[in-house]
């Protein structure tokens, strides 16, 4: 999932962001009609049964992030009221001594409400998961190791639009700057062909392009050097190309099917071709670079560290990342590839992703290991989900 670093730029570059700005001022891409219908918790199914300890853990990871903001700012969309208000709840949360399913479950019924979240009368979405991966890795290329995982390129711009105009706000573009103009960054296959040698630091090299592949999609993996030491890596920084799922492109040509689409499906496809692994790969432009991280819990969009199985990634355009989302949908049951169980329990939007658009749409973390990986390679659930907001709103 992701995080993106700002980069300080010359004058030369900022007359080339005002000229993209002009250039894209009567394009106004059409946004889908969220609603938000306010509702009671005891509608939520599961809520007295869900442990709310773990989720109020999570929330006060956000808090940290929070109690840094300035509190006369909006949170996020305009309905998830202001900073100082969720920092009230913040101190409230910092000042809770007793943590357990009952006093947690009356910190958010005492200082939220919920409301269902609706993409125009729609309140279905797509709910998949995500996990940390393993790597293994060497600090030098060699006969074995020969896929670069690489840290951010020297030569990478990112423009924040919305310095530049209010109505980019949350708006970015991604690029190189050649002749004082910027220029696309290379894509996935550019880069595999040499196009950033010399500009990347390469961090570690890895023995399977596959496995490095998922790590980027994943935003974060664990690396293990062959001395067995494990290092955290997560999301540095982008190409700023757009990302498409290669399931998607191996279902269209017939390689797989869609109804038994998944990750290790996809990768299965993809060790039994090896000759055609680096073309499909190269259909997903988008390339992900990577830093090394302190401690073994990766960072999310919101710069805490995510929560297995309480954090979720959600499309920040339209959920404001701190909030709690209670979310209900069903997910797979470890080792199973068909059955499915109820997933009804209360997560905190902390990270966003690059497959994660919508309304209604989320990314489950569900942490390290080989049912984690399962789990997050299997998960394609139909469910809702609804918001905590501030009781403050509604007075």
């Amino acid at each position: 999932m992701l995080s993106h670093p700002m980069k300080i730029i010359g004058a030369s570059l900022l007359i080339v962001a005002l000229a993209v700005v002009f250039a894209f001022h009567h394009f106004r891409p059409s946004s889908p009609s969220m609603r938000l219908d306010k509702t009671t918790f005891n509608r939520l199914h599961g809520w007295n049964q869900d442990n709310l300890a773990l989720a109020f853990t999570a929330f006060k990871q956000s808090c940290t992030e929070i109690l840094k903001r300035q509190p006369d700012q909006p949170f996020g969309p305009p309905q998830a009221a202001s900073v100082r208000d969720w920092q009230t709840i913040c101190y409230a949360a910092n000042r809770l001594k007793t943590i357990n399913m009952i006093t947690a479950r009356q910190f958010f019924e005492n200082w939220f409400e919920p409301y269902l979240v609706k993409n125009g009368s729609s309140t279905q979405g797509l709910f998949t998961g995500y996990y940390l991966p393993l790597l293994f890795v060497n600090l030098q290329k060699n006969g074995q190791y020969t896929v670069p995982i690489y840290g951010l390129p020297n030569d990478l711009v990112q423009v924040n639009l919305g310095e530049f105009q209010p109505a980019f706000k949350g708006k970015s573009i991604v690029g190189q700057l050649k002749n004082h103009r910027l220029r696309p960054y290379p894509d996935r296959q550019a880069i595999e062909t040499g196009a950033i040698d010399g500009k990347a630091k390469v961090l570690f090299w890895s023995n399977n392009a596959i496995d490095v592949f998922f790590a980027q999609i994943q935003g974060s993996a664990m690396v293990q050097l062959p001395n067995h030491q494990q290092l955290l890596i997560g999301y540095a920084g982008h190409n700023g190309r757009p990302y498409t799922a290669i399931g998607s492109v191996l279902v269209a040509n017939h390689a797989l099917d869609k109804q038994h689409l998944s990750m290790d499906a996809i990768r299965a496809w993809l060790t039994e071709h090896p000759d055609q692994t680096q073309p499909v790969l190269n259909h997903n432009a988008s390339y992900v670079f990577f830093k090394v991280l302190k401690g073994h819990d990766p960072l999310g969009t919101e710069h805490v560290p995510l929560t297995t199985g309480r954090s979720l990634a959600v499309d920040k355009r339209y959920l404001p990342l701190g909030a709690p989302i209670w979310l209900e949908t069903d997910r797979p049951l470890y080792p199973s590839k068909e059955a499915t169980v109820p997933l009804r329990q209360l997560f905190i939007a902390q990270d966003t992703g690059g497959a994660i658009n919508g309304i209604v749409r989320g990314d489950v973390y569900w942490g390290a290991g080989e049912k984690a990986a399962f789990v997050a390679g299997h998960m394609k659930s139909i469910g809702q989900y609804w918001i905590l907001l501030p009781k403050k709103l509604s007075k």
